[in-house]
């Protein structure tokens, strides 16, 4: 009888009438689709993964509604850091910005980016009735959604570059501006640019993804796939950054991998002591790879060429709009310089357009005054933490995705992008279900290694 009860029809029914069911699948789409900032998005505000995002906040809102409780562990001291950050939105906007449309917008993006890549992912990680399988099924997603982006940067960068075909002439983007960018270095070769508007956003979101997609085929357990297979991956997801070309992430990544080793060094000696051989055999093969690699592409060539046309026709512009914030920003009165001069403040100050800050530290700082910044830094330092706790190997791998994001920041002021909010959220959802005792992924996923 017990048999029958549970085969039953209905109950099949009701794990696909089941909200949480939902969630997580939509979570799983807006994974997918986090790449296509850019590319096939509608407008140059309406793309994919918001379009699932906001799914996900409706979802939130009704299960909210009908439980009267929210998720076990979701209303943490982010979340406070957040509400905080965003009521400093308005008031600044209120205070600065009142009737000025550029900083209605900017005061929306805001409330938008945190309302929904923040809160309603993390809400649908918390509110899992699975934590196990969805952790395992966010980590094959996350890796997916890596792969394609790589497979996809290769292709370009051989297409344009060999064959003289642009495949960027046949994807839709939103803009004249992101369909015709010029992704060329010094007039010499086109850069991969994947599905972002500029190369170096692609890299941007690579820098976040890559090093989860790593854990999860070699040290999560769950991955069989075939080890010629993960090596594959592994050569195309560094050809990706290199034919990005982007000087940012050169510097950016070993910088990253550097003081994620230094935190966890205690954990990375353990296991080179243990696997000392592996290790040495795979450095050489990489080592080999690379020296080939560069015989025939000249990659080293090509990294000195970036940074060159990167010093030669974006420093100067860059420092510019930097000594731009130090010269305005304590010239403001005491009140600005403490709740900012509102968002879009620079247009707000009367001051042209291109004088915008491209480094979201000094854009916030200039926007929503040492508040709003030191509201931010408490949120990275929060997220820090909340990943140096987690005892499992990947740990490491999020504090490389973790520092590469927030080290990129000092060169992008694009926070209305996904990516590094969902690391972010991911990583607290890492240290809240799968620190001991509750982490325990055998039960639910049988024939599995257990994370180390």
């Amino acid at each position: 009888m017990d048999v029958l009860q549970n085969n039953k029809p209905a109950t099949h029914l009701q794990g696909w009438l089941n909200l949480s069911h939902w969630g997580n699948n939509l979570l799983l789409l807006y994974i997918i689709t986090m790449p296509f900032v850019s590319a096939f998005a509608f407008t140059n505000i309406i793309s994919l993964p918001l379009i699932f995002a906001v799914f996900l906040l409706a979802l939130m809102i009704i299960e909210t509604l009908r439980n009267g409780k929210l998720p076990k562990g979701f209303a943490g001291f982010d979340l406070i850091i957040v509400c905080l950050f965003l009521f400093l939105d308005i008031f600044s906007y209120a205070v600065n910005g009142w009737g000025v449309v550029k900083s209605l917008n900017h005061t929306v993006a805001y409330l938008a980016t945190f309302f929904l890549f923040y809160i309603p992912v993390k809400f649908t990680l918390f509110n899992a009735k699975d934590n196990a399988q969805l952790f395992k099924k966010v980590l094959q997603f996350v890796t997916y959604t890596t792969i394609i982006s790589a497979l996809y940067a290769n292709v370009e960068f051989i297409s344009s570059n060999v064959f003289r075909i642009n495949l960027n002439d046949y994807i839709p983007r939103p803009s004249e501006e992101q369909a015709y960018y010029d992704a060329t270095v010094l007039g010499i070769f086109y850069r991969a640019r994947g599905f972002t508007a500029e190369s170096g956003h692609f890299t941007f979101m690579m820098e976040l993804f890559s090093p989860v997609a790593i854990y999860y085929m070699y040290f999560s357990g769950f991955c069989k796939w075939w080890k010629l297979s993960k090596a594959f991956i592994i050569f195309t997801i560094i050809c990706s950054f290199i034919f990005a070309v982007s000087t940012a992430s050169f510097v950016i990544v070993p910088i990253a991998v550097f003081l994620a080793g230094m935190l966890r060094m205690k954990t990375i000696f353990i296991y080179l002591k243990k696997r000392t051989a592996k290790f040495l055999f795979t450095s050489a093969i990489v080592a080999a790879i690379v020296l080939l690699f560069n015989y025939f592409l000249s990659v080293y060539a090509l990294i000195l060429l970036s940074i060159n046309d990167k010093m030669n026709n974006g420093y100067d512009y860059r420092q510019q709009n930097i000594n731009f914030f130090f010269t305005k920003f304590f010239r403001l009165d005491v009140i600005k310089q403490l709740i900012g001069a509102g968002p879009a403040g620079v247009l707000i100050l009367g001051y042209d357009q291109s004088t915008a800050i491209l480094n979201l530290y000094y854009s916030i700082a200039f926007e929503l005054g040492f508040l709003g910044f030191f509201l931010l830094l408490a949120l990275l330092f929060y997220v820090t933490i909340k990943i140096i706790k987690i005892n499992s190997s990947i740990s490491f791998f999020l504090l490389i995705s973790f520092f590469s994001g927030a080290m990129h920041y000092y060169f992008i002021a694009n926070f209305w992008y996904p990516w590094f909010w969902f690391i972010m959220v991911f990583a607290i959802f890492c240290s809240k279900k799968f620190s001991p005792p509750s982490l325990n992924l055998k039960p639910a996923i049988k024939n599995s290694r257990r994370p180390r």
